[in-house]
């Protein structure tokens, strides 16, 4: 599939780099690696990344772009990366690329590619971007390779989620290899503000727990209070992980702009996905995200999740 990859990108002078809405680490990675990737191998090529890039995120990487806007009158070859469904695409205008590229690590929803390069047993989607670079004459500038080990790290917790395996490690080795430093990449990801004590307190104190699932909710007001924004509320999620009590742990965040409450669901043994495709949501296994309408469908979710504990 590599090489497939690889000749498809030769194939076109126009290329367009897509990732979810709400973007994580691992979509930033991904993104911004591949970009990389086709700009140090094939510098005479035009490549646009698409997308909202207002995230606080966007700061924690060194690769340096342009954010143009796509010419669609020319043939554009579209990558679409770590999203597995053609909904949470972010710029539904890569429906106007010639052709598409699906690269992802999602279980499978919507095989929505021209090519599609989906492992659900992958880390991540930078692994798959990084396992292009391993195996075949693919260049990266030492930037671009942060921004993969910048993604690996943060869908694996540091290499400690079960989809960790001997191929996220001979992608992050080779990574290394280019000479990044690992130490000021973790500094970038976990150093905290003096503030997110403040925040983590507020979480500790008021999250509630119920048979065996903990969650703490932040209204717009709270978030207001905090002076963090709403993806940022979600951020602090496994501040209640390695609680033996915590099966199952949760987020809650008021969205004003959407009128819903996004919520970020983690555990170390229960098939969350299954109880977030219940609310317009899903993703991995043991972590996923979802919406509610308002917050009177919290006792109804929070019955779903309990009763998958005590299957």
């Amino acid at each position: 599939m590599e090489e497939k990859i690889i000749a498809k990108i030769e194939e076109y002078d126009y290329i367009a780099i897509y990732r979810h809405v709400n973007p994580d680490f691992d979509a930033f990675g991904s993104q911004l690696g591949m970009y990389d990737m086709i700009k140090a191998t094939y510098p005479d090529k035009k490549v646009f990344l698409c997308g909202d890039f207002s995230s606080e995120l966007v700061k924690k990487y060194t690769v340096v772009f342009e954010h143009q806007e796509v010419d669609y009158t020319k043939d554009i070859l579209g990558i679409v990366l770590d999203t597995a469904n053609i909904e949470r695409i972010d710029d539904q205008r890569y429906q106007l690329c010639k052709e598409i590229i699906k690269i992802d690590h999602h279980l499978v929803v919507d095989s929505y590619g021209t090519l599609n390069y989906e492992d659900s047993s992958a880390s991540s989607a930078s692994q798959l971007v990084g396992t292009i670079f391993k195996d075949t004459a693919m260049k990266i500038t030492k930037s671009g390779a942060e921004a993969l080990y910048l993604g690996i790290v943060g869908d694996t917790a540091r290499f400690m989620y079960r989809n960790t395996d001997e191929r996220t490690f001979a992608v992050a080795g080779a990574l290394v290899q280019e000479g990044i430093d690992i130490v000021e990449i973790y500094n970038r990801i976990y150093m905290k503000k003096a503030k997110d004590l403040q925040i983590n307190k507020f979480i500790l104190n008021n999250h509630q727990f119920d048979g065996g699932v903990a969650y703490y909710v932040l209204s717009d007001a709270d978030l207001k209070m905090l002076e963090i924004s709403r993806e940022r509320g979600s951020d602090f999620v496994n501040l209640l992980s390695g609680v033996e009590e915590y099966k199952i742990w949760m987020a809650l965040t008021e969205n004003v702009a959407d009128h819903n409450w996004r919520v970020s669901l983690r555990s170390r043994d229960y098939a969350v996905n299954k109880v977030a495709e219940k609310y317009n949501g899903g993703g991995h296994m043991l972590a996923s995200g979802a919406k509610l309408a308002s917050l009177e469908q919290l006792g109804q979710l929070l019955q779903d999740l309990k009763e998958i504990i005590n299957e």
